[in-house]
Parts: structure tokens; sequence; C-alpha cells
């Protein structure tokens, strides 16, 4: 029932208005005319301070049978950098940038498959639970947009998120949680040249931190990296401060924890070993960026999803990633919302495209989805 020349159209029209993390106000602009077109109350929410954006995140009522709990669509407005000045190619299988830009399929194509949903559910007067859209902004750099969403004009409990450039029959059901660590070490200055031994190098206690911390893959559920390092004015000067910044992430809260602590510990224990007049100085921040994201297969959405691929010959995966979403954030705040594919590849690159037979097959699961679930 999908118009697959609206949706490559809409998504045309999309990924030419630039909507780089923060500057979403353009494209929120062009949704908020096409919502209401089919019949949605509209509002921004008060994000747009909070996330240091030009905008709020967008959100759309739809009215849709009361007797049916109300259902949750989601894609983020920003693209990553380079996303301006996009010229779309639309080859036979595909749509293409130029080449000199990314092409904004993440998340455009989301966008693009929630417009042509309601507009078939409009078109030929289906029924279907009342819906809510949340276009968020900042997503790209820290699910800001999700993270300060106004989760009191939130009533869905579930929904979807379109958010993967994984192959259209895997869903995404689990992610891990994420804390972003910032840790400062403070030396002493001295000169390097007439009386080093008066100093107190902080990137020789930085490497020794890091030198003791487990990073990388620390199990099949848990990662660690330190990411950023920032330190040092000039060769002839101990360096008195080193900035470090890096994650944490864990499919399971207690492992999470448990790789965190170990990452404090090991800046303790070396930072200990030097004193700086009195005491040894360092500053450790840890701050929860995103909960994981844990789906279970009972999840009416999944069921009804899992259905909608059985008749179109296909079978569903349920697939772990190893990245967050809005979904992480929405997870925590009890709604409860699969990760479906859109048909993007090569992501936050110039070779970024959009394979359309995943494009209109998303389009076609969602509405079914929609229709059945219960």
């Amino acid at each position: 029932m999908i118009n697959k020349k609206r949706m490559i159209r809409n998504f045309i029209d999309l990924v030419k208005i630039d909507s780089v993390s923060g500057k979403e106000k353009q494209v929120a602009h062009f949704l908020n005319r096409e919502l209401k077109k089919l019949g949605a109350k509209t509002f921004f929410d008060g994000a747009a301070k909070k996330a240091s954006s030009n905008c709020g995140n967008l959100i759309g009522k739809f009215k849709g049978d009361k007797t049916l709990p109300p259902f949750l669509l989601s894609a983020h407005m920003d693209t990553v950098p380079g996303g301006e000045g996009i010229n779309p190619i639309v080859k036979k299988d595909r749509i293409t940038s130029s080449g000199n830009t990314i092409l904004g399929a993440d998340c455009k194509s989301g966008i693009a498959v929630i417009l042509e949903v309601l507009s078939v559910l409009k078109e030929k007067r289906i029924n279907h639970p009342p819906i809510e859209t949340v276009f968020s902004v900042c997503e790209e750099i820290g699910l800001l947009g999700a993270k300060f969403l106004d989760y009191s004009k939130i009533k869905a409990r579930y929904g979807l998120v379109f958010d993967s450039e994984k192959p259209i029959n895997e869903v995404v059901t689990n992610s891990p949680a994420t804390d972003k660590i910032e840790i400062e070490i403070y030396g002493k200055a001295a000169h390097a040249g007439v009386c080093p031994e008066k100093g107190i190098s902080a990137i020789k206690i930085a490497s020794q931190v890091i030198s003791q911390m487990k990073l990388g893959r620390i199990d099949n559920e848990t990662t660690a990296n330190i990411g950023i390092i920032k330190g040092g004015e000039a060769t002839n000067i101990i360096t008195p401060v080193v900035k470090m910044v890096g994650e944490a992430r864990s499919h399971k809260l207690y492992k999470l924890n448990k790789q965190t602590k170990h990452m404090k510990d090991c800046v303790e224990k070396v930072v200990s070993k030097y004193r700086n007049g009195s005491k040894s100085r360092y500053l450790f921040i840890k701050n929860r960026s995103f909960a994981n994201l844990c789906i279970e297969k009972s999840n009416p959405v999944l069921e009804s999803l899992k259905k909608s691929m059985t008749e179109k010959g296909m079978k569903m995966k349920t697939v772990v990633s190893g990245g967050g979403t809005d979904a992480n954030i929405f997870y925590g705040h009890n709604i409860k919302t699969p990760i479906l594919a859109t048909g993007m590849r090569d992501v936050h690159t110039p070779n970024e495209y959009l394979l359309l037979n995943e494009f209109f097959a998303c389009a076609e699961l969602t509405l079914k989805t929609i229709i059945t679930t219960k």
C-alpha cells in the first residue's frame, strides 16, 4: 500500500535540508508542516536550551482507536558534520550522495518511513491505535534530545525507533549502558631543563594510569576505552595537567559499575605514589550517558513484527548492538522500542547509501506492525 515515489521524494526533500546537530530548526519546521497536513496535533518541547539546539524535539499526536494502547514512532532529525549541501543521487537500487558529503540516511530515512506510514493510514482510512511521533534533536552528540524530552507528553509504552544500518530482518533489542569518564591528573610545573626534579609530570602519571587499565574488549558484554588525551604546552615545561576522556560500556549494569570502578581505582593507585604538596591530586567524573536496552521477546511489537516479516518470507532475528540510540533513553523511561533498520549503510561517511528495497520494506513492515499490535 505504500507509495514508493512519495517515499523517495520525501527522503530527498529531507536530506536537502541541512540539520547538523544543534541546527535542526529548518527540518523541524518542514516536518511540523507535514505532520499537520496529516492531521496531527504538534508541539515543540523545551529541550532546545538544555540540548544546545536551535529548536526542541518535535512531538506529534494522531488520534486513533482509543481501545488500543498508543504506539510511538521515533527518529532523530540531526546529522553528523559533513551533512551540509547534500546532493542525493537516485540510482536503480539505491540513493547515494554525490560523494562530497554524507547522505543523511541516518536518520532521515527513518523520518521518511514514518511520514509514509502516517500517509497511508490516513489515505486508506485504516483503523489504528493512537500514534505519537517523536523527532528528536542532537541524537548524534549524546542522545541529548531524548534525554531532555518532555516525557509528560508521551503516553505510549512501546513502539519503534528507526536508527539501524543492519539488514532489514535484524531487529536490535539489546544495547549497552554507557558511562562517560572524564579524568584530570594534576602534577607540578617546572622548567624541564633547569630544575626538572622540582616538577611532577602529569603526562608520566597518565601514561602509568593507562598502562594499568583494562581497556578494549573486557568480555562479551563489556568494553572500555580512553579516547581523548590532552596536556602540555611546551617541551621545556614539566606538564602540570593532563585531561583524559573515555568510556565504559556493558549490557549488564553490575559489570559496567565494576569496570568504571576499576578505572577509577587505577587512577587512585598510581596518583597516590606521587605527591604534590601534601597530597596527590586528581579528578574523576563519571556520568551515565544512557541506560542499557533490553527488550524482552514477549514484547508485543516484536511479536507483530515477527509475524509481518514471516508473511513477507523473511525470518526475523533479534540482535545485539554495541552502540546507543534514543531507544536506550526511552527504555530508561519505561518505553520499550525495538530498533528497526531502514536500509541505510556506511553511515557517517561520504560512501553512505540507502538500499531502496529495504527502505520500502521498512515502511511496509511498520505499517503492518502498527495495525496488528495489540
